[in-house]
């Protein structure tokens, strides 16, 4: 489970909108704590959707032998195979900030800060896909807890490694996180197909030893 979970954490947390959103937060007001209010909003909502799914919803499910850790890797690992080449064959469209985006530049509100990272932990398909894994592992509840706890913080790490260096160093922190999401941004659809692939084949390599 481990490191299948570590994998999706890190893939998670190098998303340009993640790190754009870290980004954003630098050129508010107080930017310190924007990047903790942000930074809290993403792990309440983070934390409360993934006990509600791994210990509320899923004791009122009846038991599976089909749904195993690896069944859940060779699932994962298919999907991300499938989404390279679907990348890979098709060509993108510029990208421009929603408007609403675009406004956070001109505020300064914490509780917007806060919103956003609730809004951006929101239950997308690979963060459902993570609590899949943990709840295929069996493992005990305090493991689970424990997991999940794990891949937020992953998740979230280049929110919380600005929050701490930006104490430390403030222009360099910001200089280097956007040089970080430019450097993302600029890279060719089929580079990115080309680390999905890899991912996929991991994971759907380590579900097939362990089926």
């Amino acid at each position: 489970m481990w490191p299948t979970l570590l994998v999706m954490a890190v893939a998670v947390s190098l998303e340009p909108f993640r790190i754009g959103m870290s980004v954003l937060m630098l050129n508010r007001p107080r930017p310190q704590l924007q990047l903790a209010a942000f930074l809290c909003g993403g792990f309440l909502m983070g934390l409360t959707v993934g006990a509600v799914v791994l210990f509320a919803l899923e004791s009122r499910m009846p038991a599976s032998a089909h749904f195993t850790l690896p069944r859940v890797q060779i699932a994962i690992g298919a999907l991300a195979l499938l989404a390279a080449v679907i990348l890979a064959a098709t060509r993108g469209r510029d990208r421009t900030p929603p408007a609403w985006v675009l406004r956070l530049l001109d505020g300064q509100s914490l509780w917007v800060a806060g919103v956003a990272g609730l809004g951006i932990a929101l239950p997308s398909l690979d963060y459902l896909a993570a609590l899949a894994v943990i709840a295929a592992a069996a493992a005990a509840p305090a493991t689970r807890m424990a997991a999940l706890l794990v891949f937020n913080a992953v998740a979230f790490a280049l929110v919380e490694i600005p929050l701490l260096a930006y104490l430390i160093a403030p222009q360099r922190t910001y200089a280097a996180l956007t040089a970080l999401h430019r450097w993302i941004r600029t890279r060719r659809r089929r580079e990115v197909a080309a680390l999905l692939a890899v991912v996929g084949t991991v994971l759907l390599t380590a579900g097939l030893l362990g089926a």
